[in-house]
């Protein structure tokens, strides 16, 4: 269980039902770049929620990757609401 590390402070996950759990469960703000099935519907709800941003491979880059680790690093509301 590496996300029960203290010094986790974000995940980057494709969005899975047991990634997603596990970062819930810890209180883990969630990059997601799904690929299929339930993945996709899983980052609807995670980015609606507020407790993840979504990435898109289509149009992955470099700047985009940076966008996403700074907002949930830094942007302190992804870890507020993970919380709740």
């Amino acid at each position: 269980m590496c996300l029960a590390h203290k010094n986790v402070k974000a995940v980057w996950t494709h969005g899975g039902l047991l990634s997603t759990q596990e970062a819930i469960w810890k209180g883990i703000p969630m990059i997601v770049m799904p690929f299929f099935g339930d993945q996709k519907f899983n980052t609807r709800i995670l980015v609606a929620k507020g407790v993840g941003i979504y990435l898109d491979i289509k149009t992955l880059s470099t700047q985009s990757i940076l966008h996403a680790v700074g907002e949930v690093l830094y942007n302190k509301r992804y870890h507020i609401l993970i919380m709740f």
